[in-house]
């Protein structure tokens, strides 16, 4: 690239140089130059033609304008598109942690209820089991009262048989 550069100074590839420095080589020619030199600025200036080969680095040095004018163009919109992404992504990973924490909160609140359940079956199987031993010393109670019964009628009948058997006769 330094020789591209060195080469776009050098007054020789340059229009406006030459022609300075030939206008410079008829000021330096004499008075009579100087005058041929007035005198053909009243006819038309045939400026000198460009060389195509400077043409061709013009157009060259165009086209390297162009594509880097185009390279920035795409670099900003990439910028912008990674900046969007960016946002998004950071936008995501809030929604990713608030859902991350809605589900730890539900976690716990379904714990929660899970261990308050398991107490409630515990102390309902605990009221049950004591509702079973309450029935089963019924039973008993009811079984000793029912032998009790069961005596003080046979009492009843051995005393008093011999008076039913009178009361009878």
């Amino acid at each position: 690239m330094s020789e591209l550069q060195r080469l776009l100074n050098d007054p020789r590839f340059r229009p406006a140089e030459r022609l300075k420095q030939e206008l410079g080589a008829a000021a330096e020619a004499g008075l009579g130059s100087v005058l041929r030199v007035v005198s053909s600025m009243q006819d038309p200036v045939e400026l000198p033609t460009p060389d195509p080969a400077l043409q061709e680095w013009d157009g060259l040095i165009h086209r390297v304008q162009a594509a880097a004018r185009q390279a920035r163009v795409v670099e900003a919109q990439a910028r912008e598109r990674e900046e969007r992404i960016e946002h998004v992504l950071e936008r995501v990973r809030e929604d990713i942690n608030a859902s991350n924490e809605r589900a730890r909160i539900a976690e716990m609140q379904a714990r929660d209820v899970q261990v308050r359940a398991e107490a409630q079956v515990i102390a309902a199987e605990e009221r049950a089991k004591a509702a079973e031993a309450r029935a089963r010393a019924a039973e008993e109670r009811a079984r000793h009262a029912e032998e009790w019964l069961g005596r003080v009628q046979e009492a009843i009948l051995s005393e008093f048989s011999d008076m039913t058997d009178q009361a009878a006769a």
